[in-house]
């Protein structure tokens, strides 16, 4: 019965492969927000 599962609902894995490159992308851009501030003398 598992295997029916399996097999008829499939991952997203467009979804998934869109959500990492969005979070890798939103923790990039924080990154070098935080960067500009250490290197203009914020704490």
């Amino acid at each position: 019965m598992e295997d029916k599962d399996k097999k008829r609902y499939k991952t997203p894995q467009g979804t998934v492969v869109i959500m990492i490159i969005f979070i890798l992308l939103i923790i990039a851009l924080w990154g070098s927000v935080y960067l500009t501030l250490l290197s203009r003398g914020a704490n």
